[in-house]
């Protein structure tokens, strides 16, 4: 579980990430990122009834998605408000392929503090 300062759950910030945030996709989902003047990254995981109509297999996703970002939290560069959408195809996944496109993505985004 995401810590709850770690989350975004209030429209308006999903409004203002959307409307001037940066975006990204891979194959299973999409990113969009923007910087906030909080120190800390905050999430947001996007799950639609059109991936599954069954809430069962949208929260294990969301579960998945939740402990793959929890991997690379302390890896990040602080400061930046990330919502995660998650496509239809992510269904047939195994949490190792959810996990790697998530590190391509981040890494892409150039997301990860400079290694040492």
């Amino acid at each position: 579980m995401l810590a709850k300062q770690s989350r975004l759950v209030k429209e308006k910030d999903f409004k203002k990430i959307f409307k001037a945030g940066k975006f990204s996709s891979a194959e299973i989902f999409s990113i969009k990122v923007l910087a906030n003047e909080l120190g800390l990254n905050r999430y947001g995981i996007i799950i639609s009834s059109k991936v599954s109509k069954k809430a069962v297999e949208r929260n294990r996703l969301k579960r998945q998605f939740r402990e793959a970002i929890k991997n690379f939290d302390k890896k990040l560069i602080p400061g930046f408000d990330l919502v995660v959408m998650v496509s239809p195809a992510a269904l047939k996944q195994e949490y190792k392929f959810i996990k790697s496109e998530l590190e391509k993505t981040l890494f892409a985004l150039r997301l990860f503090k400079p290694e040492k």
